[in-house]
Protein backbone atom coordinates (compact mmCIF):
# COMPACT_ATOMS: atom_id res chain seq x y z
CA UNK A 1 0.00 0.00 0.00
CA UNK A 2 2.30 2.19 0.69
CA UNK A 3 4.83 1.31 -2.10
CA UNK A 4 1.96 2.34 -4.50
CA UNK A 5 1.08 5.51 -2.79
CA UNK A 6 4.71 6.52 -3.06
CA UNK A 7 4.86 5.52 -7.01
CA UNK A 8 1.57 7.60 -7.42
CA UNK A 9 3.55 10.59 -5.90
CA UNK A 10 6.64 10.07 -8.07
CA UNK A 11 4.43 9.64 -11.46
CA UNK A 12 2.62 13.13 -10.20
CA UNK A 13 6.44 14.77 -9.01
CA UNK A 14 7.55 13.89 -12.44
CA UNK A 15 4.38 15.10 -14.56
CA UNK A 16 4.89 18.08 -12.73
CA UNK A 17 8.46 17.69 -13.91
CA UNK A 18 7.53 17.89 -17.49
CA UNK A 19 4.76 20.38 -17.11
CA UNK A 20 7.13 22.95 -15.17
CA UNK A 21 9.82 22.45 -18.41
CA UNK A 22 6.97 23.10 -20.80
CA UNK A 23 5.81 25.79 -19.22
CA UNK A 24 9.63 27.11 -18.63
CA UNK A 25 10.23 26.56 -22.22
CA UNK A 26 7.52 27.67 -23.82
CA UNK A 27 4.33 28.79 -21.66
CA UNK A 28 5.94 31.38 -19.73
CA UNK A 29 7.71 32.93 -22.93
CA UNK A 30 4.70 32.74 -24.83
CA UNK A 31 2.64 34.67 -22.21
CA UNK A 32 4.69 37.21 -21.77
CA UNK A 33 5.18 37.87 -25.30
CA UNK A 34 1.54 37.76 -25.56
CA UNK A 35 1.47 40.76 -22.85
CA UNK A 36 4.26 42.75 -24.64
CA UNK A 37 2.15 42.43 -27.77
CA UNK A 38 -0.88 43.65 -26.22
CA UNK A 39 0.92 46.63 -24.65
CA UNK A 40 2.75 48.18 -27.39
CA UNK A 41 0.78 47.03 -30.39
CA UNK A 42 -1.53 50.05 -32.41
CA UNK A 43 -4.43 48.81 -30.84
CA UNK A 44 -6.66 51.49 -28.93
CA UNK A 45 -7.04 49.31 -25.49
CA UNK A 46 -2.81 48.98 -25.28
CA UNK A 47 -0.79 51.07 -23.44
CA UNK A 48 1.15 52.64 -26.12
CA UNK A 49 -1.85 53.55 -28.06
CA UNK A 50 -2.41 56.86 -26.80
CA UNK A 51 1.70 57.49 -26.48
CA UNK A 52 1.78 57.00 -30.35
CA UNK A 53 -1.47 59.29 -31.19
CA UNK A 54 -0.07 61.67 -28.93
CA UNK A 55 3.72 62.11 -28.14
CA UNK A 56 3.59 62.67 -24.30
CA UNK A 57 7.15 64.31 -24.69
CA UNK A 58 8.34 66.59 -27.50
CA UNK A 59 11.05 66.02 -29.31
CA UNK A 60 14.51 68.41 -29.94
CA UNK A 61 14.59 70.16 -32.95
CA UNK A 62 17.99 71.65 -33.49
CA UNK A 63 19.21 73.72 -36.17
CA UNK A 64 22.81 75.23 -36.97
CA UNK A 65 23.47 78.03 -38.77
CA UNK A 66 26.36 78.40 -41.57
CA UNK A 67 27.37 81.78 -41.09
CA UNK A 68 29.51 83.28 -44.01
CA UNK A 69 32.31 85.17 -42.51
CA UNK A 70 33.74 86.50 -45.59
CA UNK A 71 31.34 87.35 -48.22
CA UNK A 72 33.74 89.63 -50.16
CA UNK A 73 36.51 87.26 -50.67
CA UNK A 74 34.53 84.43 -51.59
CA UNK A 75 32.79 86.70 -54.35
CA UNK A 76 36.40 87.46 -55.66
CA UNK A 77 37.13 83.83 -55.55
CA UNK A 78 38.50 83.17 -52.36
CA UNK A 79 38.37 80.37 -49.97
CA UNK A 80 35.18 80.43 -47.73
CA UNK A 81 35.28 80.95 -44.09
CA UNK A 82 31.91 79.83 -42.30
CA UNK A 83 31.01 80.18 -38.17
CA UNK A 84 28.30 77.58 -37.21
CA UNK A 85 25.45 79.22 -35.09
CA UNK A 86 23.15 77.04 -32.99
CA UNK A 87 21.60 74.76 -31.98
CA UNK A 88 18.57 77.14 -32.48
CA UNK A 89 16.01 74.85 -30.46
CA UNK A 90 12.47 73.84 -30.92
CA UNK A 91 10.37 71.66 -28.99
CA UNK A 92 8.41 69.18 -31.65
CA UNK A 93 5.44 68.22 -30.83
CA UNK A 94 3.73 65.52 -32.79
CA UNK A 95 0.19 64.00 -32.99
CA UNK A 96 -1.44 61.48 -35.04
CA UNK A 97 -5.05 61.70 -36.96
CA UNK A 98 -6.34 57.94 -37.52
CA UNK A 99 -7.96 57.94 -40.87
CA UNK A 100 -9.38 54.31 -40.65
CA UNK A 101 -7.81 50.50 -40.69
CA UNK A 102 -7.06 49.02 -43.64
CA UNK A 103 -6.11 45.23 -45.08
CA UNK A 104 -3.08 43.22 -43.66
CA UNK A 105 -3.12 44.78 -40.21
CA UNK A 106 -3.04 48.21 -40.77
CA UNK A 107 -3.87 51.61 -39.87
CA UNK A 108 -3.67 54.77 -41.87
CA UNK A 109 -2.79 58.25 -40.50
CA UNK A 110 -1.91 61.49 -40.57
CA UNK A 111 1.26 63.33 -38.95
CA UNK A 112 0.76 66.81 -37.76
CA UNK A 113 4.47 68.14 -36.45
CA UNK A 114 3.83 71.72 -34.51
CA UNK A 115 7.47 73.42 -33.43
CA UNK A 116 7.83 76.03 -30.51
CA UNK A 117 11.28 78.10 -30.14
CA UNK A 118 12.89 77.30 -27.04
CA UNK A 119 14.72 80.12 -25.67
CA UNK A 120 16.33 78.70 -22.48
CA UNK A 121 17.74 75.87 -24.60
CA UNK A 122 19.06 78.43 -26.85
CA UNK A 123 21.61 79.53 -24.66
CA UNK A 124 20.99 83.73 -25.16
CA UNK A 125 20.60 82.91 -29.27
CA UNK A 126 16.59 84.40 -30.64
CA UNK A 127 14.63 84.37 -33.91
CA UNK A 128 15.80 87.59 -34.26
CA UNK A 129 19.73 87.02 -34.91
CA UNK A 130 20.87 87.88 -38.36
CA UNK A 131 22.72 85.90 -40.19
CA UNK A 132 24.62 85.73 -44.02
CA UNK A 133 24.15 82.13 -45.57
CA UNK A 134 24.09 80.85 -48.78
CA UNK A 135 21.04 82.26 -50.94
CA UNK A 136 19.67 78.52 -51.45
CA UNK A 137 16.23 79.44 -53.68
CA UNK A 138 18.85 81.81 -55.67
CA UNK A 139 21.17 79.64 -56.27
CA UNK A 140 18.48 76.62 -57.14
CA UNK A 141 17.07 78.65 -59.87
CA UNK A 142 19.97 79.52 -61.52
CA UNK A 143 21.64 76.32 -61.27
CA UNK A 144 18.27 74.34 -62.68
CA UNK A 145 17.97 76.96 -66.02
CA UNK A 146 21.77 76.72 -66.50
CA UNK A 147 21.31 72.69 -66.54
CA UNK A 148 18.43 73.08 -68.91
CA UNK A 149 18.90 76.12 -70.56
CA UNK A 150 22.18 77.69 -70.59
CA UNK A 151 21.69 80.45 -73.20
CA UNK A 152 18.55 81.48 -70.90
CA UNK A 153 20.38 82.15 -67.84
CA UNK A 154 21.54 85.74 -68.36
CA UNK A 155 17.94 86.57 -69.19
CA UNK A 156 16.34 84.68 -65.88
CA UNK A 157 19.27 86.52 -63.70
CA UNK A 158 18.08 89.78 -64.38
CA UNK A 159 14.29 88.64 -64.03
CA UNK A 160 15.95 87.06 -60.40
CA UNK A 161 16.96 90.38 -59.87
CA UNK A 162 13.75 91.59 -59.35
CA UNK A 163 12.64 88.92 -57.57
CA UNK A 164 15.12 88.61 -54.82
CA UNK A 165 15.70 92.22 -53.43
CA UNK A 166 19.38 93.69 -53.43
CA UNK A 167 21.03 90.50 -55.15
CA UNK A 168 24.38 91.89 -55.71
CA UNK A 169 25.79 88.57 -54.95
CA UNK A 170 24.85 84.56 -53.87
CA UNK A 171 24.52 85.65 -50.20
CA UNK A 172 21.16 85.79 -47.90
CA UNK A 173 21.11 88.51 -45.28
CA UNK A 174 18.49 87.39 -43.12
CA UNK A 175 17.00 87.25 -39.54
CA UNK A 176 16.68 83.48 -38.31
CA UNK A 177 13.11 83.11 -37.51
CA UNK A 178 12.03 84.21 -41.60
CA UNK A 179 14.69 81.80 -43.17
CA UNK A 180 12.95 78.97 -40.72
CA UNK A 181 9.48 80.08 -40.63
CA UNK A 182 8.01 83.34 -40.79
CA UNK A 183 9.71 83.55 -44.40
CA UNK A 184 11.53 85.81 -46.94
CA UNK A 185 9.46 87.64 -49.28
CA UNK A 186 10.35 87.14 -52.95
CA UNK A 187 8.59 89.29 -55.71
CA UNK A 188 6.60 88.65 -58.25
CA UNK A 189 5.73 91.88 -59.67
CA UNK A 190 8.20 93.89 -61.88
CA UNK A 191 8.83 95.00 -65.40
CA UNK A 192 11.38 92.26 -66.35
CA UNK A 193 9.19 90.01 -68.95
CA UNK A 194 10.78 86.46 -67.28
CA UNK A 195 9.91 87.54 -64.02
CA UNK A 196 6.18 86.07 -65.17
CA UNK A 197 7.90 82.63 -66.20
CA UNK A 198 9.54 82.63 -62.89
CA UNK A 199 6.49 83.15 -60.77
CA UNK A 200 4.41 80.94 -63.23
CA UNK A 201 6.93 78.08 -62.51
CA UNK A 202 6.69 78.14 -58.89
CA UNK A 203 3.03 78.75 -58.60
CA UNK A 204 2.62 75.38 -61.12
CA UNK A 205 5.14 73.65 -59.10
CA UNK A 206 4.29 74.61 -55.55
CA UNK A 207 7.71 73.65 -53.76
CA UNK A 208 6.87 73.03 -50.28
CA UNK A 209 9.55 75.60 -49.11
CA UNK A 210 7.66 78.61 -50.73
CA UNK A 211 4.15 79.84 -50.06
CA UNK A 212 1.83 82.47 -51.66
CA UNK A 213 1.72 85.81 -49.60
CA UNK A 214 -1.74 87.13 -48.87
CA UNK A 215 -1.63 89.42 -51.38
CA UNK A 216 -0.59 87.35 -54.53
CA UNK A 217 2.15 89.67 -55.64
CA UNK A 218 4.69 87.03 -54.70
CA UNK A 219 6.00 83.92 -52.49
CA UNK A 220 7.68 83.63 -48.94
CA UNK A 221 10.59 81.16 -48.81
CA UNK A 222 11.42 79.36 -45.53
CA UNK A 223 13.14 76.08 -45.11
CA UNK A 224 10.88 74.91 -42.67
CA UNK A 225 7.24 76.79 -42.26
CA UNK A 226 5.39 73.82 -44.24
CA UNK A 227 6.05 71.91 -41.91
CA UNK A 228 4.26 73.90 -39.13
CA UNK A 229 1.34 74.22 -42.01
CA UNK A 230 0.13 71.42 -42.60
CA UNK A 231 -0.13 67.67 -41.76
CA UNK A 232 1.77 64.95 -43.68
CA UNK A 233 0.61 61.97 -45.21
CA UNK A 234 -1.24 60.20 -45.23
CA UNK A 235 0.99 56.79 -44.02
CA UNK A 236 -0.04 53.23 -43.82
CA UNK A 237 1.67 51.09 -40.95
CA UNK A 238 1.05 47.70 -39.88
CA UNK A 239 -0.39 47.84 -36.23
CA UNK A 240 1.27 44.42 -35.08
CA UNK A 241 -1.70 42.47 -33.75
CA UNK A 242 -1.32 39.63 -35.96
CA UNK A 243 2.67 39.81 -36.01
CA UNK A 244 4.24 42.10 -33.69
CA UNK A 245 7.61 41.67 -35.56
CA UNK A 246 6.32 43.85 -38.20
CA UNK A 247 5.13 46.46 -35.97
CA UNK A 248 5.66 49.68 -37.07
CA UNK A 249 6.13 48.93 -40.65
CA UNK A 250 5.09 51.43 -43.01
CA UNK A 251 3.75 49.58 -46.30
CA UNK A 252 2.62 53.26 -48.30
CA UNK A 253 3.13 56.98 -47.91
CA UNK A 254 0.59 59.24 -50.25
CA UNK A 255 -0.96 55.64 -51.07
CA UNK A 256 2.29 54.54 -52.99
CA UNK A 257 3.85 51.80 -51.93
CA UNK A 258 7.26 53.14 -53.53
CA UNK A 259 8.42 56.29 -54.30
CA UNK A 260 8.62 57.21 -58.41
CA UNK A 261 11.12 59.53 -57.49
CA UNK A 262 13.68 57.67 -58.21
CA UNK A 263 12.66 55.66 -61.07
CA UNK A 264 14.51 52.40 -59.58
CA UNK A 265 12.62 49.77 -57.64
CA UNK A 266 15.41 48.94 -55.48
CA UNK A 267 16.06 53.04 -54.28
CA UNK A 268 12.57 53.10 -54.13
CA UNK A 269 11.22 51.32 -51.66
CA UNK A 270 9.40 52.37 -48.46
CA UNK A 271 11.32 50.39 -45.72
CA UNK A 272 10.92 50.21 -41.92
CA UNK A 273 8.83 52.93 -39.62
CA UNK A 274 8.42 56.73 -39.22
CA UNK A 275 10.89 56.51 -36.78
CA UNK A 276 8.84 56.92 -33.63
CA UNK A 277 8.02 53.49 -32.58
CA UNK A 278 9.84 50.01 -33.51
CA UNK A 279 9.61 46.77 -33.15
CA UNK A 280 10.47 44.31 -29.53
CA UNK A 281 13.87 42.58 -31.08
CA UNK A 282 13.72 38.95 -31.06
CA UNK A 283 17.38 38.54 -29.10
CA UNK A 284 17.44 35.15 -31.14
CA UNK A 285 17.31 36.94 -34.77
CA UNK A 286 18.79 40.94 -34.01
CA UNK A 287 18.66 42.78 -36.94
CA UNK A 288 21.83 43.83 -38.14
CA UNK A 289 19.99 47.32 -39.93
CA UNK A 290 17.14 49.35 -38.70
CA UNK A 291 15.37 51.11 -41.33
CA UNK A 292 13.22 54.15 -41.40
CA UNK A 293 11.77 55.93 -43.90
CA UNK A 294 11.99 59.85 -44.27
CA UNK A 295 9.74 61.59 -46.38
CA UNK A 296 11.22 64.90 -46.62
CA UNK A 297 14.50 63.11 -48.80
CA UNK A 298 12.21 60.14 -50.43
CA UNK A 299 13.85 57.77 -49.52
CA UNK A 300 14.78 54.94 -46.10
CA UNK A 301 17.76 55.11 -44.31
CA UNK A 302 19.36 52.40 -42.18
CA UNK A 303 21.00 52.08 -38.88
CA UNK A 304 23.78 49.66 -38.36
CA UNK A 305 24.28 47.72 -35.49
CA UNK A 306 26.97 48.25 -33.18
CA UNK A 307 25.90 45.97 -30.29
CA UNK A 308 24.92 46.18 -26.53
CA UNK A 309 25.25 49.01 -24.62
CA UNK A 310 23.97 50.35 -21.03
CA UNK A 311 21.56 53.23 -21.39
CA UNK A 312 19.72 54.41 -17.93
CA UNK A 313 20.21 51.59 -15.89
CA UNK A 314 19.45 49.63 -18.96
CA UNK A 315 20.65 46.98 -21.25
CA UNK A 316 19.75 48.40 -24.84
CA UNK A 317 20.99 47.56 -28.49
CA UNK A 318 22.66 50.26 -30.32
CA UNK A 319 22.66 51.15 -33.96
CA UNK A 320 24.49 54.34 -35.58
CA UNK A 321 24.23 55.14 -39.28
CA UNK A 322 26.99 54.58 -41.52
CA UNK A 323 29.20 55.56 -44.22
CA UNK A 324 27.46 52.93 -46.68
CA UNK A 325 24.04 55.03 -46.00
CA UNK A 326 25.09 57.78 -48.60
CA UNK A 327 28.18 56.11 -50.17
CA UNK A 328 29.08 56.57 -53.82
CA UNK A 329 28.06 54.00 -55.87
CA UNK A 330 31.73 52.70 -56.17
CA UNK A 331 31.63 51.80 -52.54
CA UNK A 332 27.94 50.71 -52.51
CA UNK A 333 26.95 49.72 -55.84
CA UNK A 334 23.33 49.44 -53.94
CA UNK A 335 23.19 53.35 -54.08
CA UNK A 336 23.78 53.82 -57.83
CA UNK A 337 20.07 54.93 -58.37
CA UNK A 338 20.38 57.84 -56.44
CA UNK A 339 23.15 59.11 -58.43
CA UNK A 340 22.06 61.73 -60.62
CA UNK A 341 24.05 63.92 -63.28
CA UNK A 342 24.15 67.67 -63.21
CA UNK A 343 23.94 68.39 -59.74
CA UNK A 344 27.48 69.97 -59.64
CA UNK A 345 29.83 71.52 -61.95
CA UNK A 346 32.45 69.36 -60.87
CA UNK A 347 30.84 65.64 -60.62
CA UNK A 348 28.44 63.33 -62.44
CA UNK A 349 26.27 62.75 -58.99
CA UNK A 350 28.12 59.18 -58.70
CA UNK A 351 31.53 59.67 -57.63
CA UNK A 352 31.76 61.12 -54.23
CA UNK A 353 31.15 59.92 -50.98
CA UNK A 354 28.64 61.23 -48.41
CA UNK A 355 26.38 63.42 -50.63
CA UNK A 356 22.44 62.45 -52.12
CA UNK A 357 21.25 65.01 -54.63
CA UNK A 358 17.54 66.05 -53.56
CA UNK A 359 16.35 67.15 -57.05
CA UNK A 360 13.59 64.24 -57.71
CA UNK A 361 12.63 64.60 -54.61
CA UNK A 362 12.02 68.22 -54.08
CA UNK A 363 12.57 69.64 -57.52
CA UNK A 364 15.07 71.77 -56.53
CA UNK A 365 19.08 71.00 -56.76
CA UNK A 366 19.63 70.93 -53.33
CA UNK A 367 21.85 67.81 -52.03
CA UNK A 368 22.20 66.34 -48.58
CA UNK A 369 24.62 65.13 -46.53
CA UNK A 370 25.85 64.33 -42.68
CA UNK A 371 26.65 67.54 -40.72
CA UNK A 372 30.00 69.17 -41.80
CA UNK A 373 30.78 66.53 -44.58
CA UNK A 374 31.15 63.79 -41.28
CA UNK A 375 31.62 60.45 -43.99
CA UNK A 376 31.90 62.53 -47.05
CA UNK A 377 34.73 62.56 -49.19
CA UNK A 378 37.66 64.99 -48.14
CA UNK A 379 37.77 66.71 -51.52
CA UNK A 380 34.49 68.55 -50.04
CA UNK A 381 36.64 69.93 -46.82
CA UNK A 382 39.00 71.12 -49.15
CA UNK A 383 36.95 73.49 -50.23
CA UNK A 384 36.93 75.46 -47.11
CA UNK A 385 39.42 78.13 -45.39
CA UNK A 386 37.79 77.52 -42.02
CA UNK A 387 34.32 76.48 -40.61
CA UNK A 388 33.89 72.80 -41.48
CA UNK A 389 35.35 70.28 -39.20
CA UNK A 390 33.30 66.61 -39.21
CA UNK A 391 33.00 65.47 -35.51
CA UNK A 392 31.83 61.35 -35.30
CA UNK A 393 30.23 62.53 -31.65
CA UNK A 394 28.77 65.50 -32.79
CA UNK A 395 27.60 64.58 -36.23
CA UNK A 396 26.77 61.02 -36.01
CA UNK A 397 23.01 59.40 -35.96
CA UNK A 398 22.65 56.91 -34.29
CA UNK A 399 19.10 55.28 -31.76
CA UNK A 400 19.51 53.05 -28.33
CA UNK A 401 16.70 50.45 -28.69
CA UNK A 402 15.21 48.81 -25.75
CA UNK A 403 14.69 45.37 -27.23
CA UNK A 404 12.37 44.15 -24.54
CA UNK A 405 9.59 46.76 -25.62
CA UNK A 406 11.10 48.70 -29.07
CA UNK A 407 11.31 52.08 -27.33
CA UNK A 408 13.52 53.90 -28.48
CA UNK A 409 16.00 55.32 -24.92
CA UNK A 410 17.46 57.68 -27.14
CA UNK A 411 18.36 58.51 -30.55
CA UNK A 412 19.09 61.67 -32.80
CA UNK A 413 18.63 62.09 -36.33
CA UNK A 414 21.39 64.46 -38.33
CA UNK A 415 20.87 65.64 -41.45
CA UNK A 416 22.66 69.02 -43.16
CA UNK A 417 21.21 70.47 -46.21
CA UNK A 418 23.33 72.06 -49.17
CA UNK A 419 23.48 73.59 -52.59
CA UNK A 420 26.27 74.45 -55.01
CA UNK A 421 28.01 77.74 -55.09
CA UNK A 422 29.11 77.29 -59.11
CA UNK A 423 31.01 79.57 -60.99
CA UNK A 424 28.86 81.01 -63.98
CA UNK A 425 30.91 83.75 -66.07
CA UNK A 426 27.34 85.14 -68.22
CA UNK A 427 25.71 86.23 -64.23
CA UNK A 428 27.43 89.27 -62.40
CA UNK A 429 26.89 87.67 -58.85
CA UNK A 430 28.49 84.00 -59.50
CA UNK A 431 31.29 85.16 -62.20
CA UNK A 432 34.32 85.58 -60.00
CA UNK A 433 32.82 82.91 -57.12
CA UNK A 434 34.55 79.50 -56.54
CA UNK A 435 32.84 76.34 -57.49
CA UNK A 436 31.91 73.90 -54.78
CA UNK A 437 29.30 72.50 -52.42
CA UNK A 438 28.15 74.79 -49.84
CA UNK A 439 26.75 74.11 -46.62
CA UNK A 440 23.43 76.25 -45.57
CA UNK A 441 22.69 74.53 -42.15
CA UNK A 442 22.19 71.25 -40.28
CA UNK A 443 19.59 70.03 -38.46
CA UNK A 444 19.29 67.28 -35.57
CA UNK A 445 15.46 66.11 -34.36
CA UNK A 446 16.01 63.66 -31.28
CA UNK A 447 14.64 62.92 -28.01
CA UNK A 448 15.75 60.90 -25.03
CA UNK A 449 13.53 59.09 -22.49
CA UNK A 450 12.53 61.24 -19.48
CA UNK A 451 12.92 60.33 -16.17
CA UNK A 452 9.27 59.56 -15.53
CA UNK A 453 8.92 57.13 -18.40
CA UNK A 454 12.34 55.68 -17.49
CA UNK A 455 11.30 54.64 -14.58
CA UNK A 456 8.47 53.52 -15.59
CA UNK A 457 9.94 51.20 -18.33
CA UNK A 458 12.35 49.89 -15.58
CA UNK A 459 9.61 49.19 -13.46
CA UNK A 460 8.27 46.82 -16.30
CA UNK A 461 11.45 45.26 -16.58
CA UNK A 462 11.92 44.43 -12.92
CA UNK A 463 8.36 42.81 -13.14
CA UNK A 464 9.41 40.66 -16.18
CA UNK A 465 12.79 39.92 -14.59
CA UNK A 466 10.69 38.54 -11.32
CA UNK A 467 8.78 36.22 -13.85
CA UNK A 468 11.61 35.28 -15.61
CA UNK A 469 12.90 33.67 -12.08
CA UNK A 470 9.97 32.40 -11.27
CA UNK A 471 9.74 29.92 -14.38
CA UNK A 472 13.17 28.51 -13.05
CA UNK A 473 11.97 28.39 -9.53
CA UNK A 474 9.01 26.43 -10.19
CA UNK A 475 11.22 23.75 -12.62
CA UNK A 476 13.75 23.80 -9.04
CA UNK A 477 11.08 23.17 -7.03
CA UNK A 478 9.51 20.28 -9.62
CA UNK A 479 13.24 18.78 -9.84
CA UNK A 480 13.46 18.79 -5.98
CA UNK A 481 10.01 17.28 -5.21
CA UNK A 482 11.12 14.24 -8.01
CA UNK A 483 13.75 14.04 -6.07
CA UNK A 484 12.62 13.69 -2.52
CA UNK A 485 9.59 11.40 -4.68
CA UNK A 486 12.30 9.18 -5.82
CA UNK A 487 14.00 8.86 -2.38
CA UNK A 488 10.12 7.89 -0.74
CA UNK A 489 9.66 5.45 -3.43
CA UNK A 490 12.79 3.77 -2.91
CA UNK A 491 12.42 3.10 0.85
CA UNK A 492 9.01 2.22 0.12
CA UNK A 493 10.65 -1.02 -1.90
CA UNK A 494 13.03 -1.18 0.84
CA UNK A 495 16.12 -0.13 -1.89
CA UNK A 496 17.01 2.54 0.11
CA UNK A 497 18.37 1.29 3.75
CA UNK A 498 17.01 3.45 6.92
CA UNK A 499 20.47 4.59 8.67
CA UNK A 500 22.49 7.60 8.81
CA UNK A 501 24.52 6.64 5.72
CA UNK A 502 21.37 6.63 3.15
CA UNK A 503 20.58 9.79 0.80
CA UNK A 504 17.97 11.28 3.57
CA UNK A 505 20.72 13.90 4.21
CA UNK A 506 18.41 15.11 1.21
CA UNK A 507 16.09 16.10 3.51
CA UNK A 508 17.64 17.04 6.68
CA UNK A 509 18.00 20.10 8.07
CA UNK A 510 21.85 19.34 9.02
CA UNK A 511 24.75 20.11 6.50
CA UNK A 512 22.77 19.40 3.85
CA UNK A 513 19.33 20.96 1.91
CA UNK A 514 17.60 23.67 3.33
CA UNK A 515 14.23 23.55 2.32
Amino acid sequence: MLASRAKLFFSCSFVFLILSIVLALWGFPKIVSKQIQKNVQIEESSQMYDKWLKMPIPMDFKVYIFNVTNVDEINEGGKPKLKEIGPYVYKEYRERTVLGYGPNDTVKYMLKKHFEFDREASAGLTEDDEVIVINLSYMAAVLTVNDMMPAMVPLINKALEQFFSNLTDPFLRVRVRDLFFDGVFLNCEGDNSALGLVCGQIRSQTPPTMRPSEDGKGFYFSMFSHMNRSENGPYAMVRGTENIRELGHIVSYKDKDSMPNWGDEYCGMINGSDSSIFPPIDEANVPERIYSFEPDICRSMYVSLEGKRSIFNMSAYYYEMHESALAAKSANPNNRCFCKKNWSGNHDGCLIMGVLNLHPCQGAPAIASFPHYYLASEELLEYFAEGINPDKEKHKSFVYIDPVTGVVLSGAKRLQFNVELRNIPSVPQLQAVPTGLFPLLWLEEGASLPPSLQEELQASHRLLSYVEAARWLVVAAAVLTVLVAGVVVARAINILPRNNNSVSFILSNGNGYKG
